[in-house]
Formats: structure tokens, C-alpha cells, sequence
């Protein structure tokens, strides 16, 4: 029997969803749900899908046995979590929720369900990060390094829905709906810093509540700092991660992956060489990419797919999907306590400022 997938809130990528499922075996596009009829009709009738509903309870009610979530952000953890209490497995699309504390709740309720329950973090595949994730074992222990991604947005972008630009419907802004690809990445090579020290800015999107600009430091315990900058306002300027590790440098930009092997380890030779101005020199090669590879969103949704059909662990699990949530949320908190945040991130402490920054007491300048 065919997995009966549905689909909740058809606009925008909820017709992804149903692009990469259509004609995937072991699985049946059976039901869509979303609030508003005549788009509903149209998605159901585009993807041949034989059941509607208006109603997210009914919806639930249905013979639905997977749930991907399409709808907006502030939506994602309530909906999760009723869906997993029926016993439903659940595809989340990002950000997993607006707050560390609700993505805890869905982790838990998935949990209690014993059911299949991820996260949609494609970027994770892609086969410059791939090539990165090959080679960092060669690299040893952390030392330094540094990430630029800009994700530029129009104002046209932002009016699209009322939801847009808002604390209470966003949770934030370049951080939690662009960039989120990106802390996911590095969370993927790297894991958890244990703190963080972060600055935004609301730089060129005067109608939005949120950031369109962030800067941040993480922190490991060894003493390696990550420098971080993403905005939503820069343009022409290329995407760059270099990790820097006490054995290699991996510098990856575009889809060029370059790896520099010391001829020294770096602490080595900082404390036995005899040089006052010496430095370790460095090999480097090019790490091959497979460009090759297809649509990156499609295959991570059948890989959950997959998962379900073949009982496996999910590509990201919610568990997984909730660490790059702790990273937006400190350098929101970081910015607006001006001080360092541990990760975890104080969960009272978030939710207390999240809820200041809904109500207007609390603005970003």
C-alpha cells in the first residue's frame, strides 16, 4: 500500500511538495489542506489530488498518514504537534518552529509518537558541503573560521503576506527564513558552539519589524572562534565558508572546494620554531565537487519519504532541525541583552523577549 501523503497550505512551497512526490513510489499524493478554497481547489486539481479539506481537523481526521507542513512559520508548531498526537508521520518545512521552547515541545511530542518526524534542510546535500564534509576529518581540531552568505529581498518580497517582516509571524527575519539554510550547514559540519555574540540590524527594509543584517561570533570551548555575516540587503557578493583547523584550511566558495594541508600542524610549529616571522606553508588541491547532482529540495523530501518506507532514520530529524534554531535565537537574544548567550539558549529568557518584541516593547533599530 501507497503512503497517503498530504499536503497543508498550497501556496508557494507546498507546490514543491507535491512536485517531487508525484509519480514517487510507495507513496500517493491523497489530501490537501489550506484556508483558502479557490487555491486550494486549483493546487488539488493541478496535482490530481483526490481530497480537500478547509479544516486542519478534519484534515487530521482523514486517512492521511503523512503530513507535510508548507504553511507559515508562527503555524509550524502548533500544527506539528496535532498532527504527531494523531499519529501522523510529519515533514516540516523550515524553520522548524519561532522559538528553541516550541521546537522543544514538537521534539517531544515527536518522541511520544513514534513516528517518523524531519526537517527540510536540503542545503545540507548540496555537493560543495558534501565536499566539505568529506574532507573535514583532515583538518583536526577547530581553530578558526569564517561564513558570508547574503540572501538579498525586496520590499515586493516582503508585502507578500502580512505575516512577512513580523516578530509574531516570522520570528525574526534573514535569520530565521533565509539564513537558517546556512546555520543549518554549519551545525552539519561543525555542531553546536557553546556561545554566542551577536549583532543585527535593520538596514534597508524600513516597513519590517526584523533584521535584514546580522553579524555574530561563535565560540567553541577550545577557544575557536567562527565569525558569521548574512544580510538580506547585500548583492554581488559571493557565499564563503573557510574552517580552519590545526592540521588543513578548506576554503569553499561557489561550488569550488580548495583543502591546504599544512606542512606543519599549526600549534606545532607556533611553539617549536625558531623563525620570528615563520609560518607554516600549506599544500593545496582541489576537492572534487559532483555538480551533477539533481534538485536538492525534491530529494531531500523523498528522502524522507524513503525513510518512512523503509524504516529509517530521518535525513533531519526534528531533534537535528532544533540546533540551528538555538543559533538564530541567540544571536537575537545576544543582540538585545548585548552580551554573550550560552548555548543552549536560556529558554524563559527567549520567550520573555520574543513576546516584547511581538507586543512592540522591544524594537530593533
Amino acid at each position: 500500500m501507497a503512503l497517503k501523503w498530504g499536503i497543508v497550505g498550497v501556496a508557494g512551497i507546498g507546490a514543491s511538495h507535491a512536485k517531487a512526490l508525484q509519480g514517487m513510489e510507495g507513496v500517493e499524493l491523497y489530501a490537501a489542506c489550506d484556508v483558502v478554497p479557490e487555491a486550494l481547489d486549483k493546487f488539488c486539481e493541478q496535482f490530481n489530488i483526490p481530497h480537500r479539506f478547509t479544516d486542519y481537523n478534519e484534515f487530521l481526521k482523514s486517512d492521511v498518514e503523512v503530513v507535510s507542513i508548507c504553511t507559515p512559520h508562527f503555524l509550524h508548531a502548533e500544527q506539528a504537534i496535532a498532527a504527531l498526537e494523531a499519529g501522523k508521520h510529519v515533514l516540516c518545512e523550515k524553520p522548524l518552529s519561532i522559538s528553541v521552547s516550541e521546537a522543544d515541545a514538537m521534539v517531544a511530542a515527536a518522541k511520544k509518537a513514534k513516528v517518523k518526524a524531519g526537517v527540510v534542510f536540503q542545503h545540507r546535500l548540496d555537493p560543495p558541503v558534501q565536499a566539505v564534509k568529506r574532507v573535514l576529518p583532515e583538518i583536526g581540531e577547530l581553530v578558526r573560521g569564517l561564513y558570508q552568505g547574503h540572501h538579498f529581498r525586496t520590499m515586493t518580497y516582503y508585502r507578500q503576506g502580512k505575516w512577512r517582516g513580523t516578530w509574531w509571524g516570522e520570528g525574526g527575519g534573514v535569520l530565521i527564513n533565509q539564513a537558517i539554510h546556512d546555520l543549518d550547514v554549519l551545525v552539519f559540519l561543525l555542531g553546536l558552539p557553546n556561545k554566542v555574540t551577536a549583532r543585527l540590524s535593520k538596514w534597508g527594509h524600513d516597513e519590517i519589524e526584523v533584521e535584514d543584517m546580522a553579524t555574530a561570533v561563535f565560540e567553541w570551548e577550545n577557544g575557536a572562534h567562527f565569525a558569521v555575516h548574512i544580510s538580506s540587503v547585500a548583492s554581488a557578493v559571493p557565499q564563503r565558508l573557510e574552517i580552519t583547523g590545526n592540521n588543513a584550511t578548506v576554503i569553499q566558495e561557489g561550488n569550488s572546494v580548495r583543502l591546504g594541508r599544512y606542512t606543519t600542524p599549526l600549534r606545532q610549529f607556533l611553539k617549536e620554531s625558531t623563525e620570528v616571522w615563520g609560518s607554516p606553508k600549506a599544500v593545496w588541491e582541489d576537492v572534487p565537487v559532483d555538480t551533477s547532482i539533481p534538485h536538492r529540495h525534491a530529494d531531500a523530501i523523498r528522502q524522507f519519504a524513503q525513510a518512512i518506507l523503509e524504516d529509517k532514520e530521518p535525513p533531519v530529524s526534528f531533534e537535528e532541525g532544533a540546533k540551528s534554531m538555538e543559533l538564530v535565537n541567540a544571536m537575537i537574544l545576544s543582540h538585545f541583552t548585548d552580551s554573550p548567550v550560552p548555548i543552549p539558549v536560556d529558554r524563559s529568557a527567549y520567550d520573555a523577549l520574543l513576546a516584547e518584541l511581538k507586543q512592540g516593547v522591544k524594537r530593533l533599530r
